[in-house]
């Protein structure tokens, strides 16, 4: 078929066919619920989307945060999070070899693409920092400047950029495309602008041929693509940006299976196999999925999914924002910074293993705070009102004593003071315990505040989602997002996984143990009745790559 039948099968495709497959948005899915100042934050409860298993097996993984992978060197860059494209094939491969030709449904439970960390643009070139020209410097080392592509390179790009843009009924020109790359996002990468997310997803698929031809199998063999938006894959909720997911899988699917007409393909294996979901889901009543990241204030989205009122860029949160303008730029030095766990961890392992690197973590904050107090006052207001309002109420007694009762402080300050009696070494000692545990106990305090303020990320969305699960009758409750794996029991005996990340997680915690690549997955199995129900016991599973096996998933309980 021609590029413009192609547009035209998905400028109707999720319009015209029926609720199965159309992308429904529930607008409470944006809205918090009116909280006091001594109530946590929660989000709205929203409406799952309904879907059926009929009679298939379910397979649940999350938080690939896949990226645009390797360089035409073979290496990846530092923001890239996702490693296991070889792991991710093979785990399909057992997948397919389970089911025994029955039918399966994988969901990609939010976060399947990390577009924050997609910074490239046609003839971008990674410039030296100043830092390191100093260092190299002072070492007596040469500077080696990097090589720019060459101009019939960049040209190129910017053409098979627009040519993709016109297979999904986009029509920009090279001349246009140039004009609208702004020297911002030469620095920070791309905004999310449709067209602009879509040159992302180029680069994605061009780093990480090797998972979406894993992809491509599993559709050809029958099977269904459940796909939940997350927070850092948030441009899914833009209907070019899916369009242009459902064309890649296409192309590569007709490539795997040797065909030659790519509007058969669309047709009959990828657009009736894929559902793209904006928030949660429930399968056939009882099995409720969810990303979790609603429930964690720096991912919530606020009133809308774009930015009104002109809806041509995604809604970014606070989270989002210092991913883009903070962490992306440091991960090139410390690849695997935002794997760390605990997150809190990270500023003292700076301090410790790079101390200048820290410096500029905490100086690079002030730049990013003016930033989004001028474009994102309503995420500011969100994060810190109840902080603001607790330290007026601390405060303002203080405020209104110094303004009425001013001579007291001038009293205090220039009363002659009395000499000092001696004092024993016992009283000198207990004066000097009693200032440490102080110390201790302030710093206990604050951090209990911080987290009572939610102005930590999560460690678990168990308390969350036995909240949403309310008097609901669902079975099974399944949320990612924290990256940290876990099962739990809920009230009437429901279920609630985390299955956790594909990703490298760096555990720096006396009390974790943590695999490298934790690769965990929930397997629902359809048992008696046709009810979906956890296979292996209900234990959340992992897939072993090294032995090829699926193992139980290690989890320990602690205080």
């Amino acid at each position: 078929m021609e590029s413009k039948s192609i547009a035209e099968i998905f400028s109707t495709w999720e319009s015209k066919n029926g609720f199965e497959f159309e992308y429904i948005v529930d607008e409470k899915t944006y809205k918090e619920q009116k909280a006091g100042l001594f109530k946590q934050f929660v989000p709205e409860t929203s409406e799952p989307v309904p879907y059926l298993s009929n009679g298939a097996d379910v397979i649940i993984i999350s938080d690939l945060h896949i990226a645009s992978g390797r360089n035409e060197a073979g290496v990846f860059k530092g923001t890239e999070n996702f490693f296991a494209d070889e792991a991710f094939d093979r785990f399909v491969g057992h997948l397919i070899r389970l089911k025994a030709g029955k039918p399966g449904i994988l969901v990609i439970n939010g976060d399947m693409f990390d577009f924050l960390r997609v910074t490239e643009y046609p003839g971008k070139v990674r410039e030296i920092s100043t830092s390191r020209k100093i260092r190299n410097f002072l070492k007596a080392i040469h500077t080696t400047k990097p090589v720019a592509p060459a101009p019939t390179e960049i040209q190129n790009e910017f053409q098979h950029w627009s040519a993709e843009l016109e297979k999904i009924g986009i029509y920009k020109d090279v001349t246009e495309l140039r004009n609208n790359i702004s020297k911002r996002e030469e620095e920070y990468g791309l905004e999310t602008d449709d067209y602009k997310s879509i040159y992302k997803l180029i680069q994605i698929r061009k780093g990480h041929t090797i998972f979406f031809n894993a992809l491509a199998k599993w559709l050809h063999d029958g099977n269904k693509l459940l796909i939940l938006k997350g927070n850092h894959d948030l441009e899914i909720c833009m209907k070019n940006v899916r369009n242009y997911i459902r064309l890649m899988l296409a192309e590569t699917l007709m490539e795997y299976a040797n065909q030659n007409d790519l509007g058969a393909v669309l047709e009959n294996f990828v657009l009736p196999r894929i559902k793209f979901i904006d928030d949660a889901v429930v399968i056939d009543k009882l099995v409720y999925i969810e990303h979790g990241h609603r429930y964690d204030k720096f991912t919530m989205i606020l009133d809308h999914a774009m930015i009104e009122p002109a809806k041509q860029q995604v809604n970014l949160p606070f989270g989002s924002f210092f991913n883009r303008y903070v962490i992306n730029r440091l991960e090139l030095y410390y690849p695997y910074l935002d794997k760390v766990r605990p997150a809190r961890n990270i500023l003292p392992m700076l301090i410790r293993d790079n101390f200048p690197l820290a410096l500029k973590v905490i100086f690079n904050q002030l730049p990013f705070a003016l930033r989004i107090l001028t474009t994102r006052p309503r995420y500011v207001w969100f994060m810190f009102n109840r902080v603001f309002w607790f330290f007026l109420a601390l405060f303002l007694p203080l405020v209104l004593v110094l303004i009425f009762r001013w001579h007291w402080l001038i009293a205090l300050i220039f009363e002659p003071k009395k000499s000092a009696q001696p004092v024993s070494i016992f009283t000198q000692w207990l004066t000097n315990s009693g200032k440490a545990i102080g110390v201790l106990v302030a710093s206990y305090l604050l951090t209990r505040m911080v987290g009572w303020f939610q102005l930590t990320e999560p460690d678990s969305l168990a308390s969350c989602a036995g909240k949403r699960l309310g008097d609901e009758q669902f079975k099974v409750m399944t949320m990612g997002h924290t990256h940290n794996p876990g099962e739990y029991i809920l009230k009437n005996g429901a279920r609630f996984y985390n299955t956790g990340t594909w990703i490298p997680v760096i555990e720096i915690s006396n009390a974790s143990v943590r695999d490298n690549y934790s690769y965990t997955f929930l397997h629902l199995k359809n048992g008696l009745g046709d009810e979906l129900e956890p296979a292996n016991g209900g234990l959340l599973q992992r897939w072993n790559d090294e032995a090829e096996r699926v193992d139980p998933q290690l989890l320990i309980l602690r205080k």
